[in-house]
Formats: structure tokens, C-alpha cells, sequence
């Protein structure tokens, strides 16, 4: 499998994948207004340019996977692990999170997500990650802050 980098090009596809990925749990829990489904092409293009985007693609040159990441004081920020829904469980997901955390150096890594979708809260947990911090964000639903110490 091989990670590249994503560029302003890829912008439109990945806000594709976006919404192809988080599209069935947003629907499920009834959070159609979500960001992920929501976020316009020019707010994407705008939150581009914040962070450094990892992508890996088809033989086809299809992007089915991506995750994007920044580094602050040491901390590694880490935001929007999508697998395309008919490329997940083939290990492109933990191969970009992983990816991630070696090719960026930092003390501590830190995402949100979602506990009631539990396929991703699962992951980051086996993978090391303990919340620190949960906040109710309407719909029923807990945004949690996980982080993990190197």
C-alpha cells in the first residue's frame, strides 16, 4: 500500500470521499447536518491548507482512503480517517493512522469522534487512545477527545 500526499487537485474527490464515508453514520444517527455532509468545496479547500493530508489511492488512481493531520507544540492533531465504505476492513485505515503518527514527530496524539459509532471509537482504543474529555452535542450524541502519550 502506498501513502502520498494530497494537493489543492484532490480537494473535490476527498470532500467526495468525505461524504461517501461518513454519509451512512450521519444518516443512521440522524445527524444529516453534520460537518462532514455539510462543509461546502470552498470551507474544504480553506481547512485544506491548515493541515497535511495523507491519501492513498486505487490501482485506478482512485483516492479510497485518507486522513489528515497537524502538528502543534508537540501535539499531533489527527481529523477525518475515511475509507471509502467498499474499501473498509482491507487495513487502508489503520495503515493511514499509523502512517500518520511515524511520519509526523510528536509527544502526544489527539482526535474526536463520536462513541456511538462504535467501529472508529473501537479502533482508536485498540489502537492505544483513552478519552480525556467529552462534551453532549445535541442529537443525542457525546463528542469525545482521545489521546494518546508517546
Amino acid at each position: 500500500m502506498e501513502i502520498k500526499i494530497a494537493t489543492m487537485e484532490d480537494v473535490p474527490e476527498l470532500l467526495e470521499l468525505q461524504r461517501k464515508a461518513f454519509g451512512p453514520q450521519c444518516r443512521d444517527l440522524g445527524f444529516d447536518d453534520a460537518l462532514p455532509m455539510t462543509e461546502t468545496l470552498e470551507q474544504a479547500c480553506e481547512e485544506f491548507k491548515n493541515c497535511t493530508t495523507y491519501k492513498v489511492e486505487s490501482p485506478e488512481g482512485r483516492i479510497v482512503g485518507s486522513i489528515r493531520g497537524t502538528v502543534t507544540d508537540g501535539s499531533l492533531y489527527m481529523a477525518r480517517l475515511m475509507v471509502l465504505p467498499e474499501f473498509q476492513g482491507q487495513g487502508i485505515g489503520k495503515f493511514l493512522f499509523r502512517e500518520l503518527q511515524k511520519r509526523h514527530p510528536h509527544n502526544r496524539a489527539w482526535l474526536c469522534t463520536c462513541p456511538q459509532v462504535p467501529a472508529p471509537y473501537n479502533f482508536y482504543l485498540r489502537e492505544g487512545f483513552k478519552t480525556f474529555k467529552s462534551e453532549e452535542v445535541g442529537h443525542g450524541l457525546t463528542w469525545v477527545y482521545m489521546e494518546k502519550m508517546k
